[in-house]
């Protein structure tokens, strides 16, 4: 293994505040270069601080500091940009947007400690890795949910829903209609003529009747 490859990943840590900001303690640069520090030093990353004070973020024109660290970034003697938000960098959307553009083509990254923004390999890696994961579970999920049922079913559970017991007749009613080769819709024009409501106290329709007679609480009374 050559000696670049054994180079640790190296981070510009870019922490700013404008003339309004420096009195406020939470966006200060002490605050911002502790977060980032902290971030780093659980990376495993080697970390050169750059700090731009009294700079406003309305674009990256005029921030030397900034215009310094993404030659550096592009020269490869960085690997990544760390700021704790985006708002540090730029508060400008086209800028925001050429800067990803510009950290994908010239092959650095851009971390974001605040708003949980990763886009170099590793963090490239673990979103991917999450939502493979994601994907897994909610599979499993559908899985040992199958599974469950078709061991109820083994045991003799009932497995559809509780009929109320004032619907109950009416539910019986339309499974016995059904068994004696009454058609869907001949059984919702019966009860409809009857003024029979339905579960819910609305109007009969063929597709209400099959409903009944296809849902496994129907399977489990015939049974």
């Amino acid at each position: 293994m050559s000696p670049a490859s054994e180079r640790t990943t190296k981070a510009l840590l870019y922490v700013r505040v404008s003339t309004e900001e420096q009195a406020d303690k939470g966006a200060s640069l002490e605050a911002q270069e502790q977060a980032l520090m902290v971030e780093a030093v659980r990376r495993g990353y080697d970390f050169e601080v750059v700090r731009e004070e009294g700079k406003s973020a309305k674009s990256i024109q005029g921030r030397d500091k900034l215009v310094e660290a993404l030659d550096l970034l592009d020269k490869h003697k960085a690997d990544v940009l760390m700021a704790v938000r985006m708002d540090r960098l730029s508060r400008d959307v086209g800028d925001v947007a050429a800067l990803m553009r510009r950290s994908k083509r010239r092959g650095w990254g851009i971390i974001l400690s605040g708003e949980r923004i990763d886009t170099t390999p590793d963090g490239e890696f673990r979103t991917h890795l999450d939502a493979a994961l994601a994907q897994r579970e909610r599979g499993m999920i559908g899985v040992r949910t199958r599974e469950g049922m078709a061991q109820r079913k083994a045991e003799g559970k009932h497995m559809g829903r509780s009929v109320d017991k004032a619907f109950l007749p009416t539910y019986q009613r339309v499974l016995s209609l059904h068994a004696d080769g009454e058609s869907l819709n001949a059984i919702a024009r019966m009860l409809n003529s009857e003024d029979v409501p339905t579960a819910k106290g609305g109007k009969w329709y063929p597709s209400t009747v099959r409903a009944i007679v296809t849902s496994e609480t129907a399977k489990a009374l015939v049974a």
